[in-house]
């Protein structure tokens, strides 16, 4: 038997993922009744490794405004029907994350940032 060959690499990034929850649908759903978002679509985050988990939690505590908008932004343009008082709690009353430490590249091709 010929031993595995492995085509994909470790990059050095965690990934944070932001699924979304209960509240945020029943917001977006309100603005949009004829287009029901059903809290399939999810978005990765990319941030450079840490030295602990912890330290990923705490830059996500610390950066979770620039997540919250560019979620609210990819659903709804219009900052004056956003939530006002955007706290780290309505954060996680509204989406769920999950980090991962390990992200594989399992494609040859390079990498491009857009």
């Amino acid at each position: 038997m010929e031993p595995l060959t492995y085509f994909y690499e470790h990059i050095n990034r965690y990934a944070i993922v932001v699924k979304p929850k209960q509240p945020l649908l029943n917001w977006i759903n309100a603005l949009y009744p004829d287009m029901l978002e059903d809290g399939t679509e999810t978005t990765v985050y990319l941030v450079k490794e840490r030295e602990t988990d912890s330290g990923t939690e705490k830059w996500l505590k610390k950066n979770f405004n620039d997540i919250f908008e560019n979620e609210l932004n990819d659903r709804h343009t219009d900052e004056n029907d956003w939530p006002k008082n955007r706290t780290y709690k309505l954060f996680t009353e509204w989406f769920d994350t999950e980090i991962h430490t390990t992200v594989l590249d399992m494609e040859e091709s390079v990498i491009k940032k857009y």
